[in-house]
């Protein structure tokens, strides 16, 4: 029939979220392709890193963003049931978890697509972002694109947290560096759209830096967590990254604090 007046044709699309949980259980789920529909677009972020414990000479790096993967093409290409496992934060000292689209098949579970973890920090050195997924059989059915993470910031072992700039490549965050000198402060986090910049102003050992976040609205951005600051006597601990974001190294004098990277997650729209 011909459109004359030009109305818009009613679309619907169906979106599902995955994100992590507290056990490795948890974060594997099950997802089933809606009936009729003909596009399938996959988005994965990798867990972020974790931020490493301060040590007693030394403010420690910030942790590592994990990578981001997408995929969109025809659903006919895209099996009926799915495996989603979604990477875990690493804790301190520790890298995160890749998040996997997987397909069960009968010689196993097959993957399909993966986005690559942030590594964690146990010096004074930042993690590296998660790298970037290598194209396979199933990339090639649709337009597939692998960004690297950012990599964490480094600490310091004479005075203030390394700092996280605005990422040019991916809308995730590293985490910052602690501090590394008496009554210095923590590394601090900037990230994308000039959203609120996160950092510890404190010059003291006894407020950790502040938490990152994750928001979707009104546009993707993610924040990792802000470094440590230190004393003469303490260091505080490294914020806890958003999404797929790193955690915050933890300032000198601080034997724990390392700040947990963020859980990772995985988001599939359907129409």
């Amino acid at each position: 029939m011909l459109d004359l007046f030009n109305f818009p044709t009613p679309q619907q699309s169906n979106y599902q979220e995955f994100y992590g949980g507290s056990s490795s259980t948890e974060n594997t789920r099950t997802w089933v392709k809606p009936r009729g529909v003909s596009m399938v677009r996959f988005m994965l972020i990798g867990g972020g890193g974790g931020g490493a414990n301060g040590s007693a000479t030394e403010g420690r790096g910030g942790g590592g963003s994990g990578a981001v993967t997408s995929w969109i093409g025809p659903a006919m290409f895209v099996p009926d049931i799915l495996n989603i496992r979604v990477g875990d934060g690493g804790f301190a000292n520790n890298p995160g978890g890749p998040s996997f689209i997987r397909y069960l098949s009968s010689n196993g579970l097959n993957v399909l697509l993966r986005a690559n973890n942030g590594g964690g920090s146990t010096s004074t050195s930042g993690g590296a972002g998660g790298s970037v997924m290598s194209a396979n059989q199933f990339t090639a059915s649709g337009i597939f694109t692998s960004v690297a993470g950012q990599a964490g910031a480094a600490g310091s072992a004479t005075g203030a947290g390394g700092n996280v700039a605005v990422s040019s490549t991916t809308f995730l965050s590293g985490g910052a560096g602690g501090a590394g000198a008496a009554a210095s402060t923590g590394g601090r986090v900037s990230p994308n759209y000039d959203y609120v910049r996160l950092e510890n102003t404190t010059a003291g050992g006894t407020v950790a830096g502040a938490n990152g976040y994750f928001i979707t609205q009104p546009i993707l951005v993610g924040c990792g967590g802000a470094g440590g600051t230190t004393s003469t006597s303490a260091g505080s601990a490294g914020g806890r990254g958003g999404i797929g974001c790193g955690g915050g190294g933890a300032g000198e004098d601080a034997t724990t604090g390392g700040g947990r990277g963020g859980d990772g997650a995985v988001f599939i729209w359907s129409w």
